[in-house]
């Protein structure tokens, strides 16, 4: 960097120079001749900026395609609800895996005879068959954030279902017009 200040009663030129380097050091450069990391980025930077200035490279902009650009509109949002619906589904399945299970208890069968293990089984089968039979259904005990969490998801699930679907809908009709 290279300034030049004026005062009353001298004139004076300063180069501050980077800190650090040393005559003949190369910052991009090793001494092989190879790039640096950081003159790799450099240099892959310059070639994408002068890419897009060349003349064959640009998109071409003096007859505008409305009809290109709604098209596009319509894909970006249709990769964003796809996105999205994919989310969902992949939160959806993370909520039923960390769901509770319901945890059986063991007996201790050490200390019980043939006869004793037989009649507790049979007491269970009986205790089974009868709650089957007469017993209201108990809905788990659920988090009130996880009750949340599955209400979202499902009310956003079918939003973006039906988003999605529509979606695919008008990008076919599009397709089907343009040709």
């Amino acid at each position: 960097m290279v300034t030049a200040t004026q005062t009353e009663s001298d004139a004076s030129l300063s180069h501050h120079g980077i800190k650090g380097m040393r005559w003949g050091v190369r910052r991009y450069q090793n001494k092989d001749g190879s790039l640096t990391p950081r003159g790799k980025k450099r240099y892959d930077r310059d070639i994408r900026d002068n890419l897009a200035k060349k003349k064959d490279n640009r998109i071409d902009t003096s007859h505008p395609d409305p009809n290109r650009w709604a098209r596009e509109d319509l894909e970006r949002s249709k990769k964003i609800v796809d996105t999205s619906s994919a989310m969902v589904r992949q939160l959806k399945s993370m909520e039923s895996e960390t769901r509770p299970k319901p945890k059986r208890k063991s007996m201790d069968l050490s200390n019980m005879s043939d006869k004793e293990m037989r009649d507790r089984i049979n007491r269970e089968l009986l205790e089974q068959q009868y709650q089957k039979l007469f017993s209201e259904v108990e809905e788990p005990k659920i988090s009130k954030g996880r009750e949340c969490v599955t209400n979202v998801l499902s009310v956003a699930g079918d939003v973006l279902v039906v988003t999605g679907s529509a979606l695919g809908i008008a990008l076919s009709i599009k397709e089907l017009r343009g040709k």
